[in-house]
């Protein structure tokens, strides 16, 4: 199915998914500086959080938008991927730690 081929997507389809998910993610760096969890001017966390939640975000996109669902659910899970980007990378690298941890026998 030629739609739920990335290559084929319309540059607005790029556009959409990239703007919702790098949105999220500012708004975290943003809701973190509010709180002092950063400092205003470090631009390398900045840019860490905008290419973590896109990353993140276009593949919640990816993912949604295989399974048929309608751009716009594909774009708010984008956004709130985006948001939520590193807490959702560490839960994800916890279930397969304990998944890694079940199949070694002699380890507790």
């Amino acid at each position: 199915m030629p739609d739920k081929d990335p290559a084929n997507w319309a540059f607005a389809t790029w556009v959409l998914a990239l703007s919702m998910a790098v949105g999220g993610g500012l708004i975290n760096w943003y809701a973190k500086l509010k709180r002092g969890h950063v400092r205003a001017f470090n631009f390398i966390e900045l840019i860490g959080e905008i290419f973590t939640s896109g990353l993140v975000g276009l593949g919640i996109f990816m993912l949604l938008s295989s399974w048929d669902q309608p751009a716009g659910a594909c774009a708010a899970a984008a956004g709130v991927a985006g948001h939520m980007a590193t807490r959702l990378l560490f839960a994800i690298e916890r279930a397969i730690d304990r998944q890694i941890d079940a199949y070694q026998p002699g380890k507790k």
